[in-house]
């Protein structure tokens, strides 16, 4: 199926991760370009009603431990995986079974990740932190309609860009929760934020 996430390891920049549309979720080695190789596939398993795996809509790397990666999905799930024993560790939601739309780690807390949503319900990012994954640590709600996309400060940590469908560009404060800037808005969606 068609591919939804890709994203290289900070860490063994060789290896590629995708995710895609049929919930398959494959890491890529490329150190030989002419024949790359891959890990055997991560399978999250069925949906709860039997059915075929929800699509992945996002994936990305811990950016602390080199062999962790997490996905999200159409069902509203989130997975973390270990490659080193090629399964999930972990998998949570809201239970509210919303669309997830993006992930990011925490750049210095290698159990904490922010989980965004696009559904214009409810859109709103969820600041999760692994050791208590029954519900979410924190929600940062700014946004009118759908997040489609962050970034995590690289120089200051505390701060976090979000973009959504009311055409907005959002900089956060991720310890008090508060927005602490807007760029100004555009006429259309931007569908992917970077802190330069």
């Amino acid at each position: 199926g068609p591919v939804k996430g890709l994203e290289f390891n900070p860490f063994t920049p060789h290896l590629l991760a995708s995710g895609g549309a049929d919930g398959q979720l494959v890491v890529w080695d490329l150190t030989n370009t002419s024949d790359p190789t891959t890990y055997p596939e991560l399978k999250a398993g069925a949906n709860a009603g039997g059915g075929a795996p929800p699509e992945i809509t996002y994936l990305a790397w811990n950016q602390k431990v080199q062999h962790i990666l997490a996905s999200t999905s159409t069902s509203g799930n989130t997975v973390v995986w270990d490659l080193k024993r090629q399964r999930p560790v972990i998998s949570f939601n809201d239970n509210s079974s919303r669309r997830c739309s993006c992930i990011q780690w925490n750049p210095e807390v290698a159990t904490q990740l922010i989980v965004a949503s696009d559904d214009d319900r409810y859109p709103v990012l969820q600041v999760w932190d692994l050791r208590n994954a029954v519900s979410p640590q924190k929600e940062l709600v700014g946004h009118s309609k759908g997040v489609l996309s962050m970034a995590w400060g690289k120089h200051d940590t505390s701060l976090l860009l979000s973009s959504a469908k009311d055409n907005r560009t959002l900089a956060w404060d991720t310890s008090t929760g508060e927005v602490v800037a807007e760029l100004p808005p555009s006429s259309n969606w931007n569908f992917d934020v970077q802190w330069s």
